[in-house]
């Protein structure tokens, strides 16, 4: 009855959305976005069994601006549901760490985003139901890549903290001091009910046990960034950095680190390092390429470290429609009990928006 009542729900959005968008008094007030990621793959060699299958991840999201509404300045109201579905690549086939695939979630129908967010000059506050990764630990040559690790680092994910699928209730701030320096701080309830109890993520608690887990960031030219996080509950921390350094107009490069105790995570260090290139063979830059590779550091597996090597080449069609061929090497994949042999892996990844 519950995916019968949300499917339902869904389609009441789709109709009011359009009805929105074709009225002038409306469109100022309102943004809507949509998009679809579909990931065909195929384990070629290695890994837990070769094989391939297809996975996809659809998003509907929509916003209200106060100001536009004649309400008051600053003000946004943000929704964000998401859809995901097929077999797991890192689960069934990989048994990696630091998991492939960035869609690779299960299979959920779910609320990813609600909040509400206050401009005040320089100082942004936001309140809600958030993704942590949307704003901290971002890094613009990584979002071209494929494997999850160039989103959240596996040290960090493994935390726990409030990231794709699972979100959770948080207080954010950021301070833009100057037009080279900026800050930002949040703090997130420290646990985040499981999909199994919390099917649609419709359901919030915030438990005394929980603890609360907090970050900060300090950036420079947007660049820049260096950050440190802790979780109240399990006492663990750790910090990390990354860079985005352009050479030129074509050629981008960017790296990430983050270090944690060895006491507390089996998985305490990440490295990883990449390099984009934008119209390699198009002249309007149609097109791009990359390689990066992304270090799991696991103290408890002497040898065991796992790492993979990715290369893409991503073609757009046009600004909503692009198609990205992928390829990723995984060496010691060690996201399960077993020490299966290195993976070579496929994945063909399309992207539609709206």
């Amino acid at each position: 009855m519950g995916n019968i009542y949300f499917i339902t729900m869904s389609k009441k959005i789709f109709l009011l959305a359009a009805l929105c968008l074709a009225s002038p008094v409306c469109r100022g007030q309102f943004t809507f976005e949509g998009s679809y990621t579909g990931d065909t793959y195929y384990n070629i060699r290695g890994g837990v069994a070769r094989g391939g299958g297809f996975m996809g991840m659809a998003n509907l999201a929509a916003g209200f601006d106060t100001g536009e509404a004649g309400l008051w300045r600053g003000g946004t109201f943000f929704v964000h549901g998401a859809g995901i579905h097929g077999r797991s690549l890192s689960g069934d086939y990989l048994g990696d760490l630091q998991v492939a695939s960035n869609i690779d979630a299960g299979e959920h129908t779910y609320l990813h985003e609600l909040w509400f967010r206050q401009s005040l000059g320089p100082v942004m506050l936001t309140a809600g139901v958030q993704d942590l990764n949307a704003e901290f630990m971002v890094t613009e040559g990584g979002g071209e890549f494929v494997n999850s690790s160039f989103g959240t680092p596996s040290v960090i994910a493994l935390v726990p903290v409030p990231i794709f699928p699972l979100t959770g209730l948080g207080v954010e701030v950021r301070w833009d001091i100057s037009r080279r320096w900026a800050v930002q701080g949040a703090l997130f309830d420290g646990v985040q009910i499981d999909f199994e109890h919390n099917p649609y993520n419709v359901r919030w608690a915030l438990g005394r046990g929980d603890g609360v887990f907090a970050m900060g960031e300090v950036h420079l030219d947007g660049r820049y960034k260096i950050g440190g996080y802790y979780h109240s509950a399990s006492r663990n921390w750790g910090i990390h950095a990354s860079v985005d350094q352009p050479l030129g107009e074509r050629v981008g490069l960017f790296a990430q680190a983050v270090v944690s105790p060895r006491s507390l995570n089996d998985n305490n260090l990440y490295l990883g390092l990449g390099a984009n290139l934008r119209g390699v063979f198009s002249r309007r830059a149609r097109d791009g390429a990359g390689v990066a590779v992304a270090h799991a550091g696991l103290h408890s597996l002497p040898g065991r470290h796992e790492t993979a090597i990715e290369l893409y080449y991503k073609y757009d069609f046009t600004e909503n429609i692009s198609l990205q061929p992928d390829v990723q090497y995984i060496v010691n994949p060690s996201g399960g009990d077993t020490a299966p042999a290195d993976a070579l892996v496929g994945i063909l990844r399309l992207n539609v928006g709206f």
